[in-house]
């Protein structure tokens, strides 16, 4: 294309803020894919335009960063293509600029987050192309550093490579946080699986260069620097050592090592045989790449060193604490190559940390791994010697545990009040203990035979060795754990003058239900005394912090995986968690002090979303089943007030729950309408919450939506339900929706027949009739919807290049004659069936001067307006209808008019869909 000249461009540049905004919002609204494509292209040309001129007043703003990252999970396959492609320039667009600004931290945190996971699509085409962005952006460069990394990454044009590091160093933050999710990571390790098959024959030199890249960045990242050979040691570089904690170096260390840890990850998977690669296994890596291996335990007591010392600020420890567990999970994969002098060293040091309960929370479960893998290096020519040592050690351990946990509640009892130091110490005591007593553990062994000895059944593997060793912890253990399992501990409190028990800590409660759920998870017996201690932390009346809440949810999920037919009846108790909180507050006095608590305007957002995500890998499992108003519970999460909460519903939904079960939505609309409204009596209610229960159903106590200041609520439900239904169920919804509700309301006895025949001043004292009012006034808003008529999301306007279809093939003409029948049917119920329905109602809505007629009056018109001419043969037998028809079809025509010539966008919603 030409470069536009100078007149045009400031041209443009004089009304580039309005331009922006006005094309990202028809980007983020518009109902035409190929629109909202074509305005990605065109916004994008104007924030580059903005870039290249220096016009701060149309810059990529916030606004413009979090729509791209919405239309990265648009619909449209185009759109998410445009929307990606558009993040990735933008991002390359600040490799000129050498000073690193929070919108270049913004842009790389949102392609790290959203463009990344695209590597998992359902569509080839955004596969491939998100796989080629990441190689442009993140391999490329750090493959190109190599071993002249050090000069590289001082010269002027080293900004490409540390963005490279930086994208990778935000996955590696995203990980680490409290609850934080593992998708980063695993997108990363996904992408580069993808990008190794990809490679094809060249797989194995890619490998290579990678590794050895990575070896030496993560070197020089720690103030380590090579001296001679590939052969030498590793030596401190004083120079380097003294900008350890500069930003760049700072994010280089993380992606590096973040990037060290997802690749040796994928390699070990590789050797595994439960991935795609062929021929390229972690010890063919080492071997080729040459590196030396002593840089691992060299790195780990670089860290050891930083971290203990009083030198370095206190804010600069968390992010040494994660590079830390990465080296440590990196060490517990290639501590087989580790030189023997050097493994001794790292194994004695890791075990005086974890004997000393030093080492933090974060690092305990890496290391104990470590330990595993570095005392096979010790004990490499003899298989038994190597499971007897691991048995030595893991008992010895568990043993000081149990006396230090005694120890501490001695003194405890003393002073009658526990200190910080107390509650750091038995947190880490605990969740030790728990690392521990999961060594070997597999989930093929026997969990109702208890037994030190391994498991004749288990086979070890090369990446497990001690697999099916289980180390027993005591009676005494159990009982200490479990004191701590109280709001109270049974200790007397001197302090106060009615001797009350002392309080425990939110954290220590948190741990000791994960210690406790991991020892049930390899003894059943113990698991049975115990579910309903742990399931009475789910009671939404109970009060429970949100950090024991969320521990105990996920101590349940692995033993319903573990236990199924145990758990199963306390699934109420687990879908309860998906509107946890919203009956209580949080007190404020149970705060921790350590890292295992939640911050932020809303406490229980976090238990929310790991009820989601582990109720959804359950249901995808077969390991529980929709039953009870399970589903309604579910639904009620995409209006949740967290916004990434409501994000996570939807996608569950509309994603994988859908694609296993895809009559989820169509079955669930027409009782969900009733649900929400809280009509109990009526007999679709009752209907629903007894399906599938067995005399175990879930309710929908907690979960608010009645009401009709809740209807925005509700309607952001309906919205996500009806674009996700096909014509046929669209079809089948508005049938059902006419039949069971506005055919109810004719009835001469109900809830439904009475909200349209009393008064309005007898209805609001109801709350049946009211709730029954509510389920008209959706039921009419809803087929009033444009979106519900068939044939109107069937027809994507990017079939050109894009429509969902993972072979790429496009709609052949047998969907278009579908669609052209399914919207004839739609018609002729409109017709015969819908309109006279109407018609009987408006009678007697307005024999009640009832506020209904309003509604129904828009969806007759919206009818009239759509198939005016069927209408007025339909209706020929009643003309005053037709000309309140005519009238109100002029009236809104005006009103349209009037708002076209002032400018005002009637389309100016949040979202592209909009219920009239």
């Amino acid at each position: 294309s030409k470069v536009p000249s100078r007149a045009l461009t400031d041209g443009l540049c004089k009304i580039g803020t309005s331009l922006v905004e006005t094309l990202r919002k028809r980007a983020s609204t518009d109902e035409k894919a190929t629109v909202r494509k074509a305005s990605i292209v065109a916004w994008l040309q104007m924030l580059s335009l903005a870039h290249r001129e220096n016009k701060e007043e149309f810059i990529v703003s916030g606004l413009d960063i979090s729509a791209l990252c919405q239309l990265c999970n648009d619909s449209s396959v185009a759109t998410r293509k445009a929307a990606a492609d558009a993040l990735t320039k933008l991002v390359k667009a600040n490799y000129e600029n050498e000073e690193y600004t929070s919108q270049a931290s913004s842009l790389e945190l949102a392609w790290a987050h959203t463009v990344l996971p695209l590597v998992s699509d359902a569509e080839i085409t955004c596969v491939t192309k998100a796989v080629e962005f990441f190689s442009e952006l993140v391999l490329d460069p750090i493959m190109e550093l190599g071993r002249d990394a050090a000069d590289k990454l001082t010269d002027d044009g080293s900004t490409r490579y540390f963005v490279a590091l930086r994208i990778l160093s935000k996955l590696s933050e995203g990980s680490k946080e409290a609850g934080g999710s593992r998708n980063g990571t695993g997108s990363l390790q996904t992408a580069l699986q993808k990008a190794f098959v990809i490679a094809g024959s060249n797989c194995k030199s890619l490998v290579k260069n990678l590794l050895r890249a990575v070896y030496h960045v993560g070197a020089i990242s720690l103030g380590l620097d090579r001296r001679s050979s590939l052969d030498s040691t590793l030596s401190h570089d004083k120079y380097l050592e003294s900008d350890l904690f500069e930003t760049n170096i700072a994010s280089t260390r993380a992606g590096a090592w973040c990037l060290l840890d997802a690749l040796t990850s994928t390699l070990v998977k590789s050797s595994d045989g439960k991935s795609s690669l062929a021929n390229v296994s972690l010890s063919q890596a080492v071997r080729s790449s040459q590196v030396d291996s002593s840089f691992l335990t060299l790195s780990l007591q670089k860290l050891r060193s930083l971290t203990n010392s009083d030198d370095v600020p206190a804010d600069k420890k968390p992010s040494l604490t994660s590079t830390s567990r990465l080296c440590l999970m990196v060490i517990a994969r290639m501590g087989n190559f580790v030189p023997r002098y050097d493994a001794e060293t790292c194994y004695n040091e890791i075990l005086k940390d974890l004997e000393s309960f030093t080492m933090p929370v974060e690092l305990i479960s890496s290391a104990v791994g470590a330990l595993v893998t570095l005392t096979k290096r010790l004990l490499e020519d003899s298989e038994t010697e190597m499971y007897d040592e691991c048995e030595a050690w893991a008992t010895r351990l568990l043993s000081h545990c149990e006396q230090t946990i005694e120890s501490c509640f001695s003194s405890v009892a003393k002073r009658g009040l526990i200190t910080r130091d107390d509650e750091k110490l038995l947190s880490r005591a605990l969740y030790f203990v728990g690392e521990l007593s999961m060594i070997g553990f597999s989930s093929q062994e026997d969990s109702s035979r208890l037994s030190k000895k391994k498991s004749r059944d288990i086979t070890p593997t090369d990446n497990d060795p001690v697999r099916g060793l289980f180390v027993q912890p005591s009676k005494r253990l159990i009982h200490l754990v479990k004191l701590m399992l109280p709001c109270s501990m049974p200790l007397p409190n001197p302090n106060n003058a009615e001797n009350a028990l002392t309080p425990t800590p939110s954290s220590i409660r948190a741990h000791a239900f994960v210690a406790l759920g991991k020892f049930c998870l390899r003894n059943e017996a113990l698991a049975k005394e115990n579910l309903n201690i742990i399931a009475r932390e789910l009671d939404q009346e109970s009060n429970t912090d949100p950090a024991v809440m969320s521990n105990c949810l996920m101590v349940m999920g692995d033993m319903c995986v573990r236990y199924t037919n145990l758990v199963d009846k306390y699934l109420v108790f687990m879908a309860g968690c998906l509107q946890a909180g919203e009956k209580k507050l949080v007190d404020v006095n149970s705060k921790s002090h350590l890292s295992i608590t939640f911050d932020g305007t809303i406490p229980y957002s976090m238990v929310k979303k790991n009820a989601i995500l582990l109720l959804s890998s359950l249901l995808l499992q077969d390991y529980v089943k929709w039953r009870g108003l399970f589903v309604h519970r579910f639904l009620a999460a995409v209006a949740d007030e967290d916004d990434e909460v409501s994000c996570l519903a939807q996608t569950a939904l509309r994603g994988p729950l859908l694609e296993k079960q895809p009559n989820l939505l169509s079955n669930s609309f027409v009782g969900a309408v009733f649900v929400f409204n809280n009509c109990k009596a009526h007999p679709l209610y009752i209907a629903e919450a007894s399906a599938g229960g067995n005399g175990m159903g879930i309710d929908f106590e907690g979960a608010f939506l009645d009401g009709a200041d809740r209807y925005h609520k509700r309607r952001e439900i309906y919205e996500m339900m009806i674009t996700n239904l096909s014509d046929e169920q669209k079809l089948e919804v508005t049938a059902r929706l006419v039949k069971e509700v506005l055919g109810g309301a004719l009835e001469t006895s109900g809830d439904l027949a009475a909200a349209c025949k009393l008064p309005p001043s007898s209805r609001l004292v109801n709350k049946r009739i009211e709730s029954a009012t509510n389920v008209l006034t959706d039921t009419l808003d809803i087929l009033t919807s444009p979106e519900i008529k068939v044939g109107r999301v069937g027809a994507d306007d990017d079939q050109d290049d894009d429509v969902a279809s993972t072979n790429g093939s496009k709609p052949d003409q047998r969907n278009l004659h579908k669609q052209r029948l399914l919207s004839k049917i739609s018609r002729k119920h409109l017709m015969e069936i819908v309109i006279p329905i109407l018609c009987n109602l408006k009678t007697v809505l307005e024999a009640s001067k009832s506020p209904l007629l309003k509604n129904l009056m828009q969806y007759l018109g919206y009818i009239f307006r759509t198939f005016k001419a069927e209408v007025n043969e339909h209706l020929a037998n009643n003309p005053t209808l037709l000309q309140e028809l005519e009238y109100d079809c002029k009236r809104n025509r005006k009103k349209k008019d009037s708002k076209s010539i002032l400018g005002v966008s009637i389309d100016g919603g949040k979202r592209r869909v909009s219920m009239q």
